[in-house]
């Protein structure tokens, strides 16, 4: 028998016993109690309180044929949809309770993420829901997963303003296209992520190694701030410096200029 239905049946709040009997129940049925425990597994002084127990669940009827009781499989689909009904009722349930019990917390965190699936959908959902703007740093490689939820920001009247490497491919968004040294874009790897969505969430990802990925989301003021910022100017810093020359070393304190070296020795001899 699988392992793997049986995991999910107790994940959804079976025990194993019951899991094992269910669904040795929807491959012969009806059945004693006798027989049910030879082919599930389950040992013959439980069955009965396992059978209880689904029977109880909706899972399983019984079935009285003279001086012995038969059990029979609940069909799957009208089991699941059952179940289904019953967790959204009781979920509804508990929202305006648990609701008037919240109280939003003072202070910011941040929310950190694993595996590309997860910082993808993220994203996604950020884009989402977007109302106002959306300011997105990443690099050609990433943004085909996004485009479709980017274009559809554009379409009910979101700014999107996109910065990448090279040209892409955006009707109707603003894409700004950002010189970056080949020794920085080794250093980003291959998602480079920074994602701002109404001036209130950011996220910011990187690629792994063996196609991961690793994200940290947080709505804090503080660090939103900072990231868009960064998106916003920090971004035009060469080609700045390529405009002023060697007047650019007038403007930056001696022992701030190793921060900006990369940009100095592409522009300032």
């Amino acid at each position: 028998m699988s392992q793997l239905p049986v995991e999910k049946l107790v994940r959804i709040g079976m025990s194993e016993y019951e899991a094992k009997a269910y669904l040795a129940l929807l491959g012969d049925s009806p059945v004693t109690g006798y027989q049910l425990a030879k082919s599930s597994g389950v040992p013959r002084s439980m069955i009965y309180e396992v059978m209880g127990k689904l029977v109880a669940r909706g899972a399983a009827m019984t079935l009285p044929t003279g001086s012995s009781t038969k059990y029979a499989a609940i069909p799957a689909d009208e089991f699941l949809d059952q179940l289904q009904q019953e967790h959204e009722a009781l979920i509804g349930s508990l929202r305006e309770p648990l609701s008037k019990l919240s109280v939003v917390p003072d202070l910011d965190y941040v929310w950190n993420l694993e595996g590309l699936d997860n910082v993808t959908a993220k994203a996604t959902e950020m884009i989402n829901q977007a109302a106002r703007e959306i300011y997105l740093a990443l690099l050609p490689d990433s943004f085909p997963v996004l485009k479709a939820a980017l274009e559809e920001a554009i379409g009910r009247g979101v700014r999107v303003v996109v910065y990448s490497t090279d040209t892409l491919d955006l009707t109707g968004g603003q894409v700004v296209v950002a010189h970056v040294s080949e020794e920085t874009l080794g250093q980003a790897g291959g998602l480079g992520l920074i994602l701002v969505i109404d001036g209130e969430e950011v996220l910011v990802g990187e690629w792994l190694k063996d196609a991961q990925a690793r994200a940290s989301w947080t709505s804090s003021p503080l660090l939103v701030f900072i990231a868009e910022h960064h998106l916003r100017t920090d971004l035009y810093l060469p080609q700045l410096l390529a405009m002023v020359g060697d007047r650019g070393l007038d403007f930056i304190q001696e022992a701030d200029r190793e921060l900006f070296a990369r940009a100095l020795e592409s522009h300032i001899g």
